[in-house]
């Protein structure tokens, strides 16, 4: 039996799919690439903005006309919302509501074999890297922030729940000793790790809300101890997760990438406390300082809503003040899309789609500027890749700073995939929505 995966949104769902792909391999299911030779099709769906449930339901859709005959399960975020607004999915789809994601391997194959399904996501792991050789563990679920626009905690859930420090360093030593070159710890609001029972319970001495530091510190030091090079990166925090306490461990630790998302979503402090985020741009500009205390290149990408209900054109050059301050390496756009049951879509100061569309390309003009100042940081410098392309006489791959690298390799040679290669840096471009680095591979 072959399983086509289609994942949209943010790594936590990536993280689901991959744990569907090794549930349904551990059944003798196999995945594949090809929509059109799949026996079955999971689409773990995304429901962040009102596009991203469209596209959910739009590829159910291609999949019931391109595989009739084939069951198409819908799962994630998209189907959550689905059930929450009381909203038929298109006939011939299964909805596999989030409390019964674990049981999606066994519903996909059909299975009551002996393979005992795990109800709590906190006690699965994920054992090898999948397609990418990047991956994801998610150490965090669910966000009780409660922002006005949002309607994660409504979909994933507002309990806070983290993967005891045991388990996360047991599963990336794994994926180590398997070989993975980078691990990305991920979660809904991974900022808020380890405020919660589960894991203080069996670190009392330090029950302190500040418990990132503590995973990523046991995490980097047993790599270390073990001689292992896998390097680990920190997906997105708040500005409010900035603390000295985290802050140290990209200086004590080389293997902890320099390299974070740090959200902004406006620059205007009036916007920001109507969408109920917990910080200011002070706050925001604070903690880029501090991680760029020991250096320039430390890289920041981030997220930036725009047409925000009542956002002025004071409000939006407020934010491309902030971008250009904190000179980001990438920024992340979307025009505000009202979400069911948040107070932002009752708001009676709606922004045009027009005007959001034309501040979305303002600061897209502000994000590739400041993606260029920032690149060229780094040229005549050494940068190290995981290679993801290799070609004959051309490897790619992100660098440490998460920045996509093009090297030029002498002899026209083909290096291996998923190694760590060093490339001098001698120029930048900016392609598509990144800005691109590129250079000589080192002999």
């Amino acid at each position: 039996m072959k399983v086509f995966i289609y994942t949209l949104g943010c790594k936590v769902n990536e993280v689901d799919s991959e744990l569907y792909a090794q549930e349904m391999r551990l059944l003798g299911a196999e995945t594949t690439t090809t929509l059109t030779e799949a026996d079955a099709v999971i689409v773990n769906s995304c429901s962040v903005t009102n596009r991203a449930q469209a596209q959910s339901l739009q590829f159910a859709r291609r999949a019931l006309r391109e595989r009739p005959g084939a069951p198409v399960y819908l799962t994630g975020c998209g189907s959550a919302l689905l059930n929450l607004t009381r909203t038929q999915a298109p006939v011939g789809v299964t909805v596999v509501a989030m409390s019964d994601r674990a049981e999606v391997a066994r519903l996909v194959v059909g299975s009551d074999g002996a393979v005992q399904a795990v109800a709590r996501w906190v006690d699965r792991r994920i054992q090898r890297a999948g397609a990418r050789n990047r991956v994801d563990v998610r150490v965090q679920e669910g966000c009780d922030n409660m922002c006005t626009y949002c309607v994660v905690p409504f979909v994933r859930g507002s309990r806070l729940e983290s993967k005891p420090i045991d388990v996360a360093v047991d599963e990336v030593m794994g994926l180590a000793t398997a070989g993975v070159k980078e691990v990305v710890l991920t979660g809904t609001e991974i900022g808020k790790y380890g405020r919660t029972p589960l894991v203080l319970e069996k670190h009392a001495r330090e029950q302190t809300p500040d418990m990132l530091p503590v995973l990523l510190d046991s995490m980097l030091g047993a790599l270390e101890t073990a001689g292992l090079p896998t390097r680990i990166r920190i997906s997105s925090l708040n500005p409010d997760a900035i603390t000295e306490a985290l802050v140290s461990q990209f200086a004590n630790h080389a293997a902890l990438c320099p390299q974070l998302h740090l959200p902004l979503q406006s620059g205007s402090d009036a916007v920001l406390q109507r969408m109920r985020r917990p910080y200011t741009s002070k706050d925001l500009l604070g903690s880029v300082q501090r991680l760029r205390a020991d250096g320039p290149s430390f890289a920041l990408t981030t997220d930036v809503i725009v047409g925000f209900p009542g956002e002025t054109e004071q409000d939006l050059q407020a934010t491309l003040d902030v971008i250009r301050l904190a000179e980001f390496a990438k920024v992340h756009v979307f025009p505000y899309s009202p979400r069911p049951f948040t107070p932002a879509a009752r708001e009676a100061h709606q922004v045009s789609a027009g005007v959001a569309k034309e501040r979305l390309h303002r600061v897209l003009e502000a994000a590739e500027q400041t993606g260029m100042a920032f690149a060229y940081r780094f040229i005549g410098r050494d940068v190290t890749i995981v290679s993801e392309k290799s070609s004959p006489g051309e490897v790619e791959g992100y660098s440490e700073h998460y920045l996509w690298t093009e090297g030029h390799v002498c002899g026209n040679k083909i290096l291996e995939r998923d190694s760590f290669v060093v490339v001098r840096v001698e120029g930048c471009h900016f392609d598509g929505d990144r800005v691109v680095l590129s250079g000589n591979v080192a002999a």
